[in-house]
């Protein structure tokens, strides 16, 4: 922790201190932390500094052993069980001051104590909090704590704090830079503030956002191999800050869709061949089912799977594997992609609903139990744009291939049977989120229709998206339709409206291209403004970091009020701080792209 505190002698373990004559310090800090066990310290040392302190130091000491007396009479701090290390606690303030308000809520990633203290001041605890903000409920644990003795104090945390080495974990930045001044002020600690190890470009030339983009695909680790021929991995995972080394198909054809256009977009043969790449993986490990005589025939699999089929077969991803497949058919001419595109949204077709719904996920034995006609004469439906539109949009794609008006009429069917049944809309996470999903089915149905209902619809959408719209051009999240859905795989980065939060896993992101569908099918100027002030909120806000895996990419949760990366991270899977490779960076950069190519999906 020697980069976070002002020192003049550095010691590199106990036994060096125990030599010295400690009474010419002021100040003593001990990093307890030894690969996540806590170090214990010698009961003759323990003299020393019991000495030290009582004659007027100040001792910090961080993740020390302290299950014996001698140590947690010291600290004021007796821990219960060996260490722990953070999934989803947070940090609470505990004491009112100057520096922080009581209920205020912090995040940290690492290893801590649980335990109890006894004649101490608690200044941080720690618990199970689902609030985003503030909470007015007490913590379980301590996490720092300060004990005095005679003429100085000690100070204790239970938590990887200074010795930190995942320094950009300590969130939200700005308030933890308060507790720092409250430590310096205070306590007289002579600590550093925290320099933010992401930063955001508040970059207007879109160019060079595209390009900055580009290049974290390339340098991050996202890509097993640079070429493409290895496929995309996932993402930079929400909590441990690494590559999460999943393969999905949905992922790579959102990214084989950016490397195309980027290769239209900078006339260079070599990004659109990694998009070919990228497909052509999929393709070769067997991802679709390509068995004519098989129940799931032409669906895809939702991950990388020993299993031979698909099993649990989402609307959304198999329908973006389609859209792009068949939208890139129309722009190459490569049969492979047109072959395999339909297929998928012919599966699509025939276990779609007489209203034009379907469940969000069927699995292979409801197939096998039931057959397709089960779900074809089934009334049952997500009611959820999450996953209804881009089916829709997908159909809207076979339907410009095949000139089977199957596909168009389901798809206005359906999109009619959502905007007439409003009050019975599902959602996953926010109102905002699903809407922005709606509005790419709306907008390129009214292109291809110009019906006067769909139309109507659009701008019901585009209303209630714009109430939203923050100042700094974002699109707030707001209507969680489960605030206490806490710690589960699929949750929202916020719990309750005018929480200052914008959201680039499923809102902003999207309607980088949606938005921009809608400008394009109505050329409607209130439309264009806003889909601008999206387009620079999102350049503004990419991430430069010399950490290589954040550098020129977008976490999903951003806190508009206090501009920087923050949100409740309490979705397990894709919390608040992933960097997703498909979903979030080559979605925005796809619709940067088309913006700047002034091209649409549908042309």
């Amino acid at each position: 922790m020697n980069k976070f505190v002002n020192f003049t002698n550095y010691f590199s373990n106990i036994e060096q201190l125990q030599e010295e004559n400690l009474l010419k310090y002021e100040f003593i800090f001990i990093n307890g932390n030894d690969n996540g066990i806590p170090r214990e310290i010698p009961y003759e040392m323990i003299e020393k500094l019991w000495e030290f302190v009582e004659y007027g130091g100040i001792l910090y000491g961080e993740l020390i052993n302290c299950e014996e007396f001698p140590a947690s009479r010291l600290f004021g701090f007796k821990q219960d069980f060996a260490v722990t290390n953070r999934r989803l606690e947070k940090l609470v303030i505990s004491n009112e001051s100057h520096y922080g308000k009581k209920g205020q809520l912090l995040e940290w990633q690492g290893p801590f104590l649980t335990g109890f203290t006894f004649d101490t001041e608690r200044l941080l605890d720690i618990g199970h909090f689902k609030e985003t903000h503030r909470t007015e409920e007490e913590g379980l644990y301590p996490g720092i704590v300060v004990r005095n003795h005679g003429k100085g104090k000690a100070v204790f945390s239970t938590f990887s704090f200074l010795g930190n080495e995942q320094i950009w974990t300590l969130r939200p930045n700005w308030l933890w830079n308060d507790v720092v001044k409250w430590l310096q002020k205070d306590y007289q600690l002579p600590i550093k503030m925290i320099d933010p190890v992401i930063q955001i470009s508040k970059n207007a030339d879109i160019a060079k956002t595209i390009e900055k983009g580009v290049n974290w695909f390339l340098h991050s680790g996202i890509l097993p191999k640079t070429d493409g021929s290895l496929g995309v991995y996932e993402n930079v995972h929400s909590i441990r800050s690494d590559i999460s080394k999943d393969l999905r198909p949905d992922c790579h054809a959102h990214t084989a869709l950016m490397f195309y256009l980027y290769g239209e977009y900078s006339k260079d043969r070599k990004w659109s061949n990694i998009s070919e790449r990228l497909l052509t993986y999929l393709f070769k490990a067997g991802y679709q089912d390509s068995d004519p005589n098989s129940v799931t025939y032409g669906f895809w699999k939702w991950f990388q799977s020993p299993r031979s089929k698909p099993d649990q077969i989402f609307s959304d991803d198999n329908s973006w594997v389609a859209l792009v497949l068949l939208y890139l058919y129309r722009k190459t001419g490569n049969e492979e992609y047109k072959k395999r595109g339909l297929i998928t949204a012919y599966a699509l077709l025939n276990t779609q609903n007489k209203n034009g719904l379907r469940p969000e996920c069927i699995r292979e034995q409801e197939l096998v139990d039931y057959g397709k006609a089960h779900f074809q004469n089934s009334t049952e439906a997500s009611m959820n744009p999450h996953f209804e539109a881009i089916v829709h949009a997908a159909f809207i794609q076979a339907y410009l291939v095949s000139n089977d008006d199957a596909f168009l009429q389901t798809a206005y069917k359906g999109t009619l049977t959502l905007l007439n049944n409003k009050e019975e809309l599902k959602f996953m996470y926010s109102k905002t989120a699903g809407y922005s999903r709606f509005l790419l089915s709306v907008a390129q149905l009214y292109a291809v229709t110009k019906d006067a209902g769909i139309h109507k619809g659009l701008y019901e959408i585009f209303d209630y998206l714009s109430e939203h719209q923050h100042e700094l051009g974002a699109i707030e999240e707001a209507d969680n339709p489960d605030p206490e859905r806490y710690g589960t795989e699929d949750t929202g980065v916020f719990r309750l409206n005018h929480e200052g939060i914008a959201d680039q896993l499923y809102t902003n992101n999207f309607l980088c291209i949606n938005a921009w569908e809608a400008v394009k099918a109505t050329g409607d100027s209130d439309l264009k403004d806003f889909h601008e002030k999206i387009v620079q909120f999102i350049s503004s806000i990419q991430i430069s970091s010399l950490k290589y895996e954040f550098d020129g990419g977008w976490m999903r949760s951003f806190h508009l009020n206090r501009s920087e990366y923050f949100g409740n991270n309490g979705d397990t899977g894709w919390g608040a701080y992933v960097i997703e490779s498909g979903w979030t960076n080559a979605i925005i950069l796809s619709g940067l792209l088309f913006k700047e190519l002034n091209q649409s999906l549908l042309e």
